[in-house]
């Protein structure tokens, strides 16, 4: 993922995986004795947490999410989080990059669907009955086990592992049918892709309508039956959505303004206080 301009990259806390080790996965354990305060901050990468015991709560794009016991937070790469979990909650974190599942065509579709949707219509939180901790608990340590030792393959057991974990979720949340969506609803799904990756640059539902072979009013159509949404209201959001990640970690007014394409911050302050009702840096202030 681009990681903005050069002046943005300087004061961002971004984290991001070393190349030399973006095949291989990561696990962090997460210690009910040991709790850390990060703060809100964004990866390069993917982080599935896995909570065993839970306690506290998950921000994840200004959305709190509770920490439940037995649950997986699924966060992606731009996403601004932050965790506050609360004393004797643990589990596990694994880092990834998509790479790991291009091989396994369904489970990457689901993960990239979670880039481009919005935490409130494809939530990043799957809750399991209680029954299933057990269960939790033999993958996340038979899978910390393998991450500690040396053995043949270890990378692949833990991908596999995981992949155990993500078709556990997608079994878990009827947010599956989006993924496996078809007609219009491929539209639409592309239609999000697309602005994902491309919403700096393309600012026009005539330019989306084009990119995906429709005329603005067969696009608008199926967004609106899918959604009850507009193509344009959809573009201003997710210009918005960034706008209020790169203020929540500090970038100042003006370099938000140039960074999603905006040449005048006056122009992008009132733009932002037309959509959300405050000024950039009241926002900021809200979320200091």
């Amino acid at each position: 993922m681009k990681i903005l301009n050069p002046v943005l990259k300087k004061i961002i806390p971004v984290h991001d995986i070393p190349e030399t080790e973006k095949k291989e996965i990561k696990i962090i354990e997460l210690g009910s004795k040991t709790i850390e305060a990060t703060g809100p901050h964004r990866h390069n990468y993917f982080e599935c947490f896995v909570f065993i015991k839970g306690g506290g709560v998950h921000i994840i794009d200004f959305t709190e999410f509770v920490i439940h016991d037995s649950s997986i937070h699924i966060v992606t790469p731009g996403q601004v989080h932050e965790v506050k979990r609360a004393n004797g909650s643990y589990g596990f974190v694994f880092l990834f990059e998509l790479i790991s599942f291009n091989s396994v065509q369904n489970i990457e579709n689901f993960l990239f669907d979670h880039t481009c949707f919005d935490v409130k219509e494809f939530s990043p939180a799957y809750v399991f009955d209680t029954s299933f901790v057990s269960e939790l608990e033999h993958i996340t340590s038979q899978t910390w086990a393998e991450y500690k030792g040396t053995g043949v393959l270890k990378n692949q057991v833990i991908i596999n592992q995981l992949s155990l974990l993500m078709l556990y979720c997608m079994r878990n949340k009827a947010t599956v049918a989006i993924v496996n969506g078809a007609g219009k609803n491929d539209v639409y799904i592309s239609f999000r892709r697309l602005l994902n990756t491309q919403f700096k640059t393309l600012k026009k539902v005539k330019d989306y309508a084009s990119a995906l072979n429709v005329t603005e009013k067969q696009l608008n159509e199926i967004i609106l039956q899918r959604t009850g949404d507009t193509a344009y209201n959809f573009i201003q959001k997710q210009i918005i959505l960034e706008a209020k990640r790169l203020l929540n970690i500090g970038i100042p007014t003006k370099e938000v303004a140039y960074e999603l394409n905006f040449m005048d911050p006056a122009h992008f302050s009132k733009f932002f206080k037309s959509q959300t009702g405050f000024s950039p840096s009241a926002f900021k202030n809200i979320h200091a």
